[in-house]
Order: C-alpha cells, then sequence, then structure tokens
C-alpha cells in the first residue's frame, strides 16, 4: 500500500464516532499509512449522498442504510457495503418531561417496570385517542436506522400500532433536544448525547435504552461503496485495522473518560463533557424515567466482537424492513446479508492484528441473557447478553417463521 494515502471519512455529531476519533488523535490512521480527513455531517441523508457521490471514501454510518442499499431501497440500491462494525448499542428512547408525567398519572405501575416497557404509554395513546386529541409525534434519525427499528419494536411489543397510533417523523440528531423543547416531538429514539442532553436540562426523561430493547444489536458501521472495497482494498484494510485498534483502546474502561474528552472537543460532538462522559463511561445513566444505574454496556465498541459483522444481524434488519412494509417478502435474505455485510474482509484485519475472529458468518439472537463464550471462533470469544425485551429468539435461517410471530401489517399503511 502507498504510504499517505488520503482518505476522506465521514461521521455525525454523536459519541459513537469514537473510534474514528481515537483513530485520529492517537495517530493509528497514520501508522497504517493513511491521511484521513474526518468530515462531519449534520444529517444522514446528506453524509449517505457524500458516500454515494465519492465526496468522502467511508462513513461511520446506520448499519440499515448499508443493508437498505444491498437489498435495492432507497437512493442508492447495491452501492454499500461494510466489513467492519463500529459499535454496539448507544441509544435510547426519551420523552419530554411532560408526556413523562402523563405517563406516570395515567399508568403509575408500568412506571415502576424494568426495562420499562411502553405499556404505560400505550394507556396515554388509547385516552388520547378516546378524547379527540392529536397523536403523540416520535422522532427517529432516518426511516432506515436502528432507531427506528428498535422504537417500532418496543411500541409494537406493548401493543402500539407505529403507524397508526403515533406519528413518526425523521430529525437529524443534534436538532432533536430543540425539537422536543419546541414541542414539534414528544420523544424521540437516538444516539448520545442527545438523550443526556434533554434529561440535564429538565427537558425530558430517558425511559429505556437500546440495549434493554435488544442487547448487543449492530449500532453504526464503516460504510463504503462496494467498488471502491473492490479498487481499494488495501486502504479499506488500513482504515479498519486502525478502526479495530482505536475501538480495543476505548473499551478499556481507564480509557473511556479520555476518549470522552476527545469526543466532546469542538472537532467531533462539540458538546459538554457532563453530556458525553455517561455514553462513553456507562455511568450514571438514567432509564425508566427516574433510576440512575451503571451501565458498562451501554456503547460497546470492541469487547463481545462487536466490530464483526454478523450477517445475522443483517437479516434481523431485514426481517424489520419485510415487517414494516418496506420490503418484499420474496427477497433473497442470504444474499443480500452477504452483499451488506463482509465478514471475510474484516477476518483477514483481525488476522493481521492477531484479533480473535468469529469463524462462522451468523448466530441465534437473543439466547443468552447472560455472558457466554462463543467458541465458534480462532480463539473463543467472551460474549454478552443478546436478548430481546420480548424474550423472542431470531433464527436466522427461519426468518418468515420469525416474522410469523408478529402481527400482519398492512402495506398500504406501513413506513415506506
Amino acid at each position: 500500500m502507498k504510504k499517505n494515502e488520503n482518505v476522506t471519512i465521514g461521521f455525525a455529531r454523536l459519541s459513537d464516532c469514537a473510534s474514528l476519533a481515537i483513530a485520529q488523535e492517537r495517530g493509528l490512521f497514520d501508522k497504517y499509512g493513511l491521511t484521513v480527513s474526518l468530515k462531519r455531517y449534520k444529517s444522514w441523508a446528506a453524509m449517505r449522498d457524500g458516500l454515494a457521490s465519492g465526496v468522502i471514501d467511508a462513513a461511520n454510518m446506520l448499519a440499515p442504510m448499508v443493508v437498505a442499499s444491498a437489498a435495492g431501497i432507497g437512493p442508492y440500491p447495491d452501492l454499500f457495503t461494510t466489513a467492519c462494525c463500529t459499535n454496539q448499542n448507544g441509544n435510547a428512547i426519551t420523552v419530554s418531561a411532560s408526556l413523562f408525567q402523563n405517563i406516570q398519572s395515567i399508568s403509575p405501575e408500568t412506571a415502576l417496570r424494568r426495562p420499562l416497557s411502553a405499556h404505560g404509554l400505550k394507556h396515554v395513546v388509547d385516552v388520547r385517542r378516546a378524547t379527540g386529541q392529536p397523536k403523540l409525534v416520535f422522532a427517529h434519525v432516518y426511516h432506515y436506522s436502528m432507531h427506528a427499528y428498535l422504537l417500532r419494536y418496543w411500541l409494537a411489543s406493548a401493543g402500539i400500532d407505529p403507524d397508526r397510533d403515533v406519528e413518526l417523523v425523521v430529525v437529524p440528531p443534534s436538532q432533536m433536544v430543540d425539537s422536543l423543547r419546541s414541542g414539534l416531538i414528544d420523544g424521540y429514539c437516538v444516539g448520545e448525547p442527545w438523550n443526556n442532553a434533554a434529561v440535564l436540562a429538565g427537558l425530558g426523561r430517558t425511559l429505556i435504552t437500546s440495549a434493554e430493547i435488544w442487547s448487543g444489536h449492530v449500532e453504526k458501521v464503516l460504510a463504503v461503496r462496494t467498488e471502491w472495497a473492490k479498487d481499494c482494498s488495501e486502504v479499506h484494510l488500513s482504515i479498519i485495522k486502525a478502526i479495530l485498534e482505536a475501538a480495543a483502546w476505548i473499551d478499556h474502561p481507564q480509557n473511556r473518560l479520555t476518549a470522552a474528552e476527545v469526543i466532546a472537543s469542538a472537532d467531533y460532538v462539540d458538546a459538554p463533557l457532563d453530556e458525553i462522559v455517561s455514553s462513553l463511561t456507562g455511568k450514571n445513566r438514567q432509564t425508566g424515567g427516574n433510576l440512575r444505574v451503571d451501565m458498562p454496556d451501554f456503547n460497546v465498541f470492541h469487547r463481545y466482537a462487536a466490530n464483526f459483522p454478523w450477517q445475522s444481524q443483517a437479516k434481523w434488519i431485514l426481517s424489520q424492513m419485510v415487517r414494516w412494509g418496506q420490503l418484499d417478502t420474496k427477497t433473497n435474505f442470504n444474499e443480500v446479508a452477504r452483499a451488506a455485510f463482509q465478514p471475510d474482509i474484516y477476518r483477514q484485519a483481525a488476522l493481521e492484528l492477531d484479533i480473535s475472529s468469529p469463524t462462522i458468518d451468523n448466530k441465534i439472537e437473543g439466547n443468552y441473557s447472560h455472558a457466554w463464550l462463543l467458541e465458534e471462533a480462532t480463539s473463543p470469544i467472551a460474549m454478552g447478553c443478546n436478548q430481546f425485551i420480548d424474550g423472542k429468539l431470531f433464527n436466522p435461517d427461519k426468518i418468515q417463521e420469525y416474522l410469523n410471530t408478529f402481527p400482519q401489517v398492512d402495506p398500504v399503511t406501513s413506513s415506506k
């Protein structure tokens, strides 16, 4: 590979840009012969367009954006792929302080349960419908995002139809707090620091973290254009190796505070450290609207094989696209998952760094409520909880059977 290869990588004002920030600040990109420029975007659509047009070479992108492209939906069909995930978990659902008070007053018993189900919110939705009040408005960051699918999953698990009972809108992450403050929305699902910022400002309460909805879910990935990955394979590998080293460094507890200080700076998230720090350290996280607890797995960057692009997770995303009417049931899930998530490229990078990697591409999702050991790997890998809030199991070989466990969606009213 040529030295000083120039690369531009996009990111958003979110704490899970940490691997890119640390790779840059600790000289890891330079270590692998790269001169990297990091370009910050305000919206996912703008970043998507930048990657598609070649303005940037790679992006710390929403995993479902890559899956949607591989599935042929959205504005850039068959254009994006990934071989490296940059973090797990890291999102949360926050509602306005007034809505939280409403939930507590209408359904006080449900507000005491952990993790907090949406049943209390369901009572509020039912009362508003019966009294002729407008629908509640919830925001997420993009139609093809874990935020959208986990918000829908949480709502639907309590009997709230996301397409009929509430209104879902797209708002860029950094605009969530202002939208809540102005009353344009009643709640949102977003990454940090935009949940904690609302809590610290007294504007909102965080009801549940994404790890409590599905622990160990993929969040961001290093997205590239498929043809670029082929044409620039050595550069691609070098970026992945720098990210893997940065992610491993971040996941040492003694480094988390330093990482928080780095990404809080003006070059990255540009937010007060007290808004950032709990998302990186997992300390003093709010959940259930009131409870403050330590959540060491709130945001995972490397442990639990977090950087491995599990095709089973791509297939779960595809299942949700089908569930909500975004994708045809005749989709070849195996083919799309292979195009979206490329574990063999990851394995090559991991091998060169002597990092243990899974030897399988798929696994059952949702079958562990505790730590476990992945034996199907170059050496055993300690793994974490991967359960869903409703206790369901996702078998990537039986996707239709999984979908049959949910109520059928009317494609006329579903999200497109």
